[in-house]
């Protein structure tokens, strides 16, 4: 038995420690102090007092969330994703004895905050139909080179820590046997037999200073358990994997030998523990001087930016937007994500440290479509400011890296043509 005596401690001794009633001295706490065990407390040891703050979350209510989610067949044929409303998910399938992936992957690479826990849950059926020889099915945080997930292979249940320091993906399999919290077979301290061919939640979370602790586990009954735990720290060389900033993906795959199976997607939530601080670097982009000439009555764009090569895993919160008409026309202003007509335009970066990278379109450059996440109107000859446009679509790319683009437009509403100057202002977390 183990109590606090924080009013006998030696003034020598650190508050933070513990002493053992049993076995008569002072010692660190370890997880199973805290109220609720090891799911009392955050990947670096904190108590949890329920502060975290969303960065990233997707539900399928409405339809398969396209704006956050890509969902393909990376390779092969036979694949299929069916989106069901009634049951707010999406089934990812394969086809018997035919060769073929299918991906369903966030655009969006949730950016890791150093010196807080990253704390990721994610739903769906990792067994909902299928499986054995020559099937693999995943669920997690990762991509083609990092992450960690859950996995089927064959018969066989697995977590994977997936790290390319070596500077080629390797898989660290941890089979169900071999879980070191708990095996989850019924007999372990949670006494849960967890069954994959169900709903399930599976919870991650992880400490990411280059190094430190991996926890991975379900929530059952509104409590976390976790089953294994891959300690990162003061036994490596390296960083544990190359990167922490990465996307949600659920993946299926035939090698040609399987039987019809299926994996089922449903929801998903990444949350900073302790909050998020806004320790980011701020930067600037224009026109630079140059008049746009923008067409009455066609919506116009003025200046586009995206994310440059290597830099996929940045996060960009745009600030505010800046437009300026030297013409006599009133005019509508409209921040733009992926609109078409954009396109065959060369980019250059802002500066060498900067995660984004920008285009001038040529004059009277028009574009359609798109999902517009901000906008309004002003008077000729106005510079306008448009404030807090945070938002949860940022840019990301797809599966197959196509890049995601944020167009700053203006829709001149008078008789004639406009002159127009823009700018952006934005904040980028690397």
């Amino acid at each position: 038995m183990a109590e606090l005596f924080a009013t006998q401690f030696p003034q020598n001794i650190d508050c933070t420690l513990i002493y053992d009633t049993e076995k008569k001295y002072y010692r660190p706490f370890t997880d199973t102090d805290f109220a609720g065990g090891a799911a009392g407390v955050d990947a670096f040891g904190r108590q949890r007092v329920s502060e975290p703050e969303m960065i990233f979350n997707s539900k399928q209510i409405f339809n398969n969330d396209p704006l956050y989610f890509d969902d393909i067949e990376e390779s092969g044929s036979g694949t299929s994703s069916t989106y069901s409303k009634p049951r707010a998910s999406s089934t990812l399938s394969v086809s018997a004895s035919t060769a073929g992936k299918r991906t369903r992957q966030s655009f969006m690479r949730i950016n890791y905050q150093a010196g807080k826990a990253q704390l990721i849950f994610i739903s769906g059926i990792l067994s909902k139909s299928g499986g054995g020889s020559g099937i693999i099915k995943r669920m997690g945080y990762f991509d083609d080179n990092d992450g960690i997930f859950l996995q089927r292979s064959g018969n066989i249940y697995s977590v994977v820590l997936r790290s390319s320091v070596s500077g080629s993906p390797i898989d660290t399999v941890i089979t169900q046997g071999n879980w070191n919290l708990d095996k989850m077979q019924g007999n372990g301290p949670s006494g849960v037999n967890i069954d994959f061919t169900k709903t399930q939640i599976l919870v991650i979370d992880f400490e990411w200073l280059g190094v430190g602790r991996v926890r991975v586990g379900f929530n059952v009954d509104g409590k976390i358990y976790y089953f294994h735990e891959f300690l990162n720290a003061n036994n490596k060389d390296s960083v544990y994997m190359s990167t922490p900033n990465l996307p949600i993906r659920y993946q299926i795959v035939n090698d040609g030998t399987g039987i019809a199976s299926s994996i089922e997607a449903i929801c998903c939530s990444v949350m900073s523990e302790g909050g998020r601080e806004n320790v980011a670097t701020n930067g600037y982009i224009s026109t630079d001087g140059t008049p746009i000439t923008a067409t009455k009555n066609f919506t116009n764009a003025i200046l586009g930016i995206r994310l440059k090569d290597g830099f996929l895993g940045a996060t960009v919160d745009i600030l505010d937007v800046s437009l300026l008409t030297t013409s006599n026309d009133n005019y509508e202003w409209r921040l733009i994500f992926n609109p078409s007509g954009f396109t065959g335009l060369s980019y250059s970066g802002v500066q060498e440290n900067s995660c984004i990278e920008y285009a001038i379109p040529p004059n009277e450059t028009h574009i359609s479509g798109g999902y517009v996440v901000a906008g309004g109107y002003a008077q000729a000859k106005t510079d306008i400011q448009a404030e807090s446009l945070k938002s949860l679509l940022k840019l990301g790319s797809s599966i197959t890296g196509k890049k995601d683009i944020i167009v700053l437009a203006c829709y001149p509403l008078g008789s004639s043509n406009s002159v127009v100057y823009g700018g952006i202002n934005y904040r980028e977390f690397i």
